[in-house]
């Protein structure tokens, strides 16, 4: 390996910071598990935390650069996942007695939250950043690897604290005033997410 125990140190602290941190992902989480409970909301944590270190291992092995070459893809990208968290956060602000996820009849699957991250913008900043700062500037292939698989295992107890804080939060939200409130508020939060995505 070429990486340093520095650099090993940063990324972990980077993998911590931003899979645990407020975003269109983890709000989903909390909705799910509020809906549906903590243990059925398992497969889009997994899936959360799988796509997310896919999205690492493409950007280290050269999808920046297409972005490069083509840049226009990641402005489609930006805007369209845009315009699905405004729809998600819709589709939350309408519901009156019952908290709403993505979709109100089952969880997210493990194969919807990893395509999730493709529009998740916290996940494009993560692998953006570990790859500019927690690498060499020359590094080999199980470089990234190492950092994929790392941040998997990291990232899946950090989205797994939204499943279980909606888990408790549910036990309150027995009044339907309360559960409108608390949409409304979710709603809001998302809605400012999507609109941000189109200030960078």
């Amino acid at each position: 390996m070429s990486i340093t125990a520095q650099q090993l140190s940063s990324f972990l602290v980077l993998a911590i910071v931003m899979s645990v941190t407020p975003g269109p992902n983890n709000l989903m989480v909390l909705f799910s598990s509020v809906r549906f409970g903590a243990r059925k909301t398992l497969g889009h944590i997994s899936g959360a935390s799988a796509g997310s270190a896919l999205m690492l291992l493409l950007v280290g092995l050269g999808l920046h650069e297409i972005f490069t070459l083509f840049p226009y893809i990641q402005v489609v990208m930006k805007y369209s996942g845009a315009a699905y968290i405004l729809y998600l956060s819709w589709k939350i602000l309408g519901s009156t007695g019952e908290v709403k996820s993505a979709d109100t009849s089952h969880p997210m699957s493990f194969i919807g939250a990893a395509f999730f991250q493709l529009i998740n913008p916290k996940s494009w900043i993560m692998a953006s950043v570990a790859i500019s700062t927690c690498l060499p500037s020359v590094f080999l292939f199980e470089d990234i690897a190492l950092y994929t698989v790392l941040f998997a295992a990291v990232s899946f107890p950090c989205v797994g604290i939204w499943a279980w804080f909606g888990a408790m939060i549910k036990h309150y939200l027995t009044d339907a005033r309360l559960v409108r409130r608390f949409n409304q508020s979710c709603a809001g939060i998302l809605a400012l997410s999507a609109l941000s995505m189109t200030l960078f």
